[in-house]
């Protein structure tokens, strides 16, 4: 009996090897560090106010090319999986001999048929536990699917803003251009009649013509993004796409529980469940260790006669136990493989959670700064141009000192250039705070139906 005892452990221990989720995960805090206001749609673009972002995403999932990759893979994981279940059931084969044949003289026909099925008794769980990690890694392999849906619509999503931006970002210089353009005749007219230096002109002209540069590189930047655009909708090429034309952006989203938000998150539920595929791996492993018991079963018919040829069968039924004696340590090595696979898992998973839940941090507190960031440059646009009005006042009396109107200029542009960028970069946080917390994504037969 004490012999039989390291036998039995060994088989309880192949048998309860799944890892209990509170020993592998890392700790984290209970909340992130801002909570949100209200909690985030299914569907996460509809919460922004731009209509026009649901179909051009719907677009996307229907004939962007690199989501079909994506589909593609997973049908090769779930036709992988159908075929892994087959040792679930016995095998079943057939056979059949027809023959003719002479002995003295004398013709001799024979007719053979057989079946024949065979079935490995799972005494130890290897069968189960192999067709349960293909099962889990089929479903991991899902998880790329909802990775790539929730990275395309946040793909899409910033290339609209990014053309309204680049769009709107055209519109200031060609409008700053117009107003240097008038700015110069005045400063021209000023010069003719010896207020001012050919210098002051040549100022003017300067930056007017780095205005006409900057017009020509937004151009093709414009172009650029539509192009992108485009290709991200499977090819959809219009050259008049407007982009966003409202930056006021939804309320901060509720972030819920840390570990909770963040492992729904297709990548960490993704890496969750290759841990419990390498677990089932290493009971496969450890059930390989034990002897094979396999049932057969086998019947045939042999008669020279055609017509009675299913009278008469022969039948048979064997039982075999195959257990491995000596094979130089292979099958605990396979054991030893599979377990530093599981510690390899459980690392990436640690990992990938530890990701997650700083991207979502990150997202927050960059939120909070940007938006100060808006609020500042509002004030100090509203401050700029009224410096500039007030000096272009001074200009037209003869008070003004061009130096100081050459500064506000540049200054007021730039402070509307790096307002729209921040608005910008607002709005691309937030969609990354969203992406980041990856709520739940509909397949795309769901989103088409």
């Amino acid at each position: 009996m004490k012999r039989l005892l390291p036998v039995w452990a060994l088989v309880v221990s192949a048998c309860t090897v799944t890892p209990e989720r509170a020993s592998v995960e890392p700790s984290l805090p209970d909340q992130f560090v801002h909570a949100g206001e209200q909690a985030a749609p299914d569907l996460w673009w509809q919460a922004w106010p731009q209509q026009e972002l649901g179909p051009l995403i719907e677009q996307a999932f229907s004939d962007n090319p690199g989501l079909a990759q994506t589909q593609a893979r997973l049908g090769a994981a779930q036709a992988s999986l159908a075929s892994s279940q087959a040792e679930l059931f016995p095998s079943l084969s057939a056979s059949a001999e027809v023959s003719d044949g002479f002995a003295d003289s004398t013709a001799q026909h024979s007719t053979r048929i057989g079946l024949a099925a065979a079935y490995e008794v799972d005494l130890w769980g290897r069968v189960r536990n192999q067709r349960a990690a293909s099962l889990l890694e089929a479903q991991a392999t899902e998880q790329d699917l909802r990775a790539a849906e929730i990275s395309l619509s946040a793909s899409v999503a910033s290339l609209w803003f990014q053309i309204g931006a680049a769009r709107e970002r055209l519109d200031l210089i060609r409008i700053d251009r117009r107003n240097y353009e008038t700015t110069l005749s005045l400063i021209e007219t000023r010069y003719r009649q010896g207020q001012l230096s050919a210098g002051n002109v040549l100022q003017q002209r300067q930056l007017l013509e780095s205005t006409r540069a900057s017009e020509a590189s937004a151009v093709s930047e414009l172009a650029v993004l539509r192009h992108a655009l485009s290709e991200t909708l499977g090819g959809d090429w219009q050259e008049d796409w407007n982009g966003a034309k409202n930056w006021q952006v939804p309320p901060m989203p509720y972030t819920g529980v840390a570990a909770r938000s963040v492992m729904r998150r297709p990548d960490v539920e993704q890496a969750w469940l290759r841990v419990l595929a390498a677990d089932h791996s290493v009971g496969a492993a450890i059930a390989a260790r034990f002897p094979q018991l396999d049932l057969s079963l086998s019947a045939t018919s042999n008669n020279a006669g055609a017509l009675d040829v299913f009278d008469q069968w022969i039948g048979s039924m064997a039982a075999s136990l195959l257990g491995p004696i000596f094979d130089g340590g292979a099958r605990r090595a396979e054991v030893e493989r599979q377990r530093a696979i599981l510690d390899q898992r459980i690392a990436e998973f640690r990992a990938q959670t530890l990701l997650a839940f700083r991207e979502v941090q990150d997202a927050l507190v960059n939120d909070r700064a940007l938006q100060q960031r808006v609020a500042s440059l509002l004030e100090q646009q509203r401050l700029s141009d009224a410096a500039v009005q007030s000096l272009l006042v001074q200009l037209r009396h003869g008070a003004s000192d061009f130096p100081s109107l050459l500064d506000a200029q540049i200054s007021f542009s730039a402070v509307k250039r790096d307002l729209l960028s921040a608005r910008q970069q607002l709005v691309e946080n937030r969609i990354t705070l969203y992406r980041a917390l990856a709520g739940p994504l509909p397949q795309q037969e769901d989103i088409n139906a």
